[in-house]
């Protein structure tokens, strides 16, 4: 699936094929439209990595070599899988063990939907395209302020955590 597919996914999950609601164009300064839904597909790759990343998901896991006692993140970081002899500060790492080169591995969220070109296809996989799509269109919906906790809760998102997704 691509980018372009993607939003005409979430065009059709919000009603919204003709795009009336969401109009083709914006840009990051003033997002409307086409940029929003951009945005509200980002936001929800951020939320689908790091919900996966707290259920342990290995599609997300990553490997890394330590090769100074303070160096920055990977591109995506979100967290290490097990524990390390490291401080993580903003974007740094700074190591404490025994400097050997060790490769410790770490969970990344997926990659953006906007830092692809609209034709090229997105490395997700078919569960992951759906609650993406899925997910922004809940947060498109919340722009109009429709009540979107029971969406939330089909999805896996709602519970005590259905406020903050709001």
């Amino acid at each position: 699936m691509t980018q372009k597919e993607m939003l005409a996914l979430v065009r059709k999950l919000v009603s919204d094929e003709q795009a009336t609601g969401f109009t083709d164009g914006g840009n990051l300064e003033e997002p409307e439209g086409t940029q929003e839904l951009l945005n509200y597909l980002d936001r929800a790759v951020d939320e689908y990595s790091k919900r996966q990343a707290a259920n342990g998901d290995t599609r997300l896991v990553n490997s890394m070599t330590i090769n100074s006692y303070n160096m920055d993140l990977p591109e995506g970081f979100l967290m290490f899988c097990g524990l390390i002899p490291v401080h993580v500060e903003g974007n740094s790492l700074y190591y404490y063990g025994d400097m050997v080169t060790p490769t410790v591995k770490y969970f990344a969220r997926l990659p953006y939907v906007s830092s692809y070109p609209e034709t090229a296809p997105l490395p997700y996989e078919q569960d992951q395209y759906m609650t993406i799509a899925a997910l922004a269109a809940i947060y498109a919906l919340n722009k109009h302020e429709f009540n979107v906790s029971q969406d939330l809760m089909l999805l896996g998102y709602g519970g005590s955590n259905a406020n903050a997704q709001q």
